[in-house]
């Protein structure tokens, strides 16, 4: 339409991979300071404040397809434009089995 394109970016496989990492690395922080100031605090409430900021973070991070996580894409073959016509379908009896 009107010459524009819009295409939404995909991550691909080693990008996959990195996201994954980043959120176990960015949540396994979060979780293990939140348990340390839950501790000091003595509350729980502040343990589950710091984890819950630490998975917003991870979420902003892991989710967007941000360019890091698209240097390595597929190459996929060139479309074909030509098509190929369905075979005819034979005339006569159809044998099945019983």
């Amino acid at each position: 339409m009107l010459g524009i394109e819009f295409r939404i970016p995909e991550m691909d496989f080693e990008g996959q991979k990195l996201a994954e990492i980043l959120q176990y690395v960015i949540l396994g922080l979060f979780g293990i300071a939140g348990f340390i100031w839950g501790y000091i605090c003595e509350s729980f409430q502040q343990t589950f404040y710091v984890v819950a900021v630490g998975s917003m973070i991870a979420s902003m991070v892991v989710m967007p397809p941000w360019p890091i996580f698209r240097k390595h894409p597929l190459p996929f073959p060139a479309a074909k434009t030509e098509l190929k016509k369905p075979a005819a379908v034979a005339k006569g009896k159809s044998k099945k089995k019983n």
